[in-house]
């Protein structure tokens, strides 16, 4: 059911509201309507304001400037947040951020139900509807800690929904999740909807595709709305047939000044190549514990080839490149590099790797120069060497204007790009990425790519790559599927 978009009726409204975290302007000035009854999206990387914006009108943040109404009425007065938050759902991102791992499925829900003063016998009711629909009734006993990411979204959703809100608001609540899990989770959204027809949902995400199902869309950059409206009037209005292009296209000129559609060359083949072998694991497996989060992973990967690594979080990605860059030792198994088995004291390989993890491997307290010095020093480039070395970095990945400044005060992309540069200041022949596009712009991920391709088509490093988006894996030469430990 589509609701009337030209209805009077808002499940939220804001005028001129502005809100800052010391010097960081998070939303701008901003005036939005959003339509009751619908499902309006949030749409845009991290830093443009969607998730404070979420937690205003959740009542979760203190309004700074600006008025917000919600359901009705004023935000900023007590009496009418008393009396519209027990009507309001609001799941923060983050997998499992409003759960407590150490008590049961059954236990998340039944809290919260008591929280929200239901009696005991509608409690049960509505927790046993909510557990069979989302298929975690047989799971109940199982601690919220040991569910997969997936799992833990739906449980978050019922501990949400358990008190039969009116306003369901959804930080990113897919990011990380796998595909199958990500499309049971909206059809579960469907389902609710079509049973609540009067419930407004609001919804943050990265993913462009899952946006294209929402019945309405708020773009957002610097803390403003760029534009709203249905996900196919934001399209006519760029002239464009995706969302993705079209969120680029209503970026302001500078920053889509040089931006170009990405061009991908084939990869060269090369005679013998089928020994020319740059990574291979063969019956990998690491355990922690009783539980087993790298299971027998075996695949091949040839010198110069860009590999990408596709799964949700927690499925072993990031432990299996742990393993093949030494960072963690194997249980079973064998990995190796360039043909020479991976041993953490062979300095002479590992000096041939670069390894960007999830987290960006700077120093805060170092500005951009002295984290390219404090690398290529770390990797025993020779001293005579090292400054040339470092202002190639500096042109190569458009990093000069920021030369002097420290990496917790420049934008998300620019800090990708100084991780990146970070990565290959010693000219490895392979470099290994551990979800590195992770939140950002259209525009930066495209640049990143750029030279990725640039790294892998013309200097001939292999690239193995970790992603959740599959818009991405469509860009390397092979892709491996894993999930829960094992490659698919």
């Amino acid at each position: 059911m589509h609701p009337d978009l030209n209805s009077p009726k808002y499940a939220a409204r804001l005028s001129g509201v502005t809100h800052t975290y010391g010097k960081t302007l998070a939303v701008n000035a901003l005036d939005l309507a959003i339509p009751a009854g619908c499902m309006a999206g949030f749409i845009g990387p991290d830093g443009v304001g969607k998730s404070t914006l979420l937690a205003l009108i959740a009542g979760a943040s203190k309004i700074q400037r600006g008025q917000i109404e919600v359901l009705g009425g004023d935000m900023a007065k007590a009496s009418h947040r008393a009396a519209v938050c027990p009507d309001i759902a609001y799941m923060p991102q983050g997998l499992g951020r409003n759960l407590y791992p150490t008590l049961s499925v059954f236990e998340n829900v039944n809290f919260f139900g008591r929280l929200f003063g239901l009696r005991r016998r509608e409690r049960y009711a509505r927790i046993h509807a909510l557990l069979t629909a989302t298929g975690l009734a047989e799971f109940a006993e199982r601690p919220a800690g040991k569910l997969s990411g997936g799992m833990k979204q739906k449980l978050g959703l019922c501990c949400a929904l358990l008190h039969d809100p009116d306003l369901l608001i959804l930080d990113e609540p897919t990011t990380g999740v796998d595909p199958l899990s990500r499309r049971q989770f909206w059809t579960l959204i469907d389902t609710l909807r079509a049973a609540r027809p009067g419930m407004s949902v609001l919804v943050a995400t990265a993913y462009m595709e899952e946006a294209e199902r929402f019945d309405w869309l708020v773009a957002m950059n610097a803390g403003q709305a760029l534009a709203s409206g249905t996900p196919n009037e934001l399209k006519a209005h760029s002239g464009t047939t995706t969302l993705e292009e079209a969120f680029i296209a209503l970026l302001p000129e500078s920053q889509r000044a040089g931006h170009v559609a990405l061009n991908i060359p084939r990869r060269r083949q090369v005679l013998g190549e089928e020994k020319n072998i740059a990574i291979e694991a063969r019956g990998l497996t690491k355990r922690f514990g009783d539980f087993t989060a790298v299971d027998n992973v075996s695949f091949r990967i040839g010198t110069g080839e860009i590999f990408g690594f596709l799964g949700s979080n927690g499925c072993g990605k990031t432990t299996t490149m742990k393993m093949l860059t030494g960072l963690l030792p194997a249980d079973a198994g064998k990995a190796a590099l360039f043909g020479r088995p991976v041993d953490t004291r062979d300095m002479a390989t590992r000096k041939r790797v670069g390894y960007m993890s999830q987290g960006f491997s700077l120093y805060n307290e170092l500005t951009v120069r002295q984290n390219l010095d404090l690398h290529a020093r770390l990797f025993h480039l020779p001293a005579e060497r090292i400054a040339a070395r470092i202002d190639e970095m500096l042109t190569r990945f458009a990093l000069v204007p920021y030369v002097d400044e420290r990496p917790e005060g420049l934008p998300l992309g620019i800090r990708q790009r100084l991780s990146l540069a970070v990565a290959v200041i010693h000219a490895p022949e392979m470099l290994i990425l551990d979800e590195p596009t992770s939140g950002v712009d259209p525009i930066a991920r495209d640049s990143f790519w750029q030279l990725l391709i640039d790294l892998s088509r013309n200097d001939g490093v292999t690239i193995f790559i970790s992603t959740h988006f599959m818009n991405e894996a469509q860009r390397c030469d092979r892709i491996s599927l894993m999930h829960a430990g094992h490659v698919l």
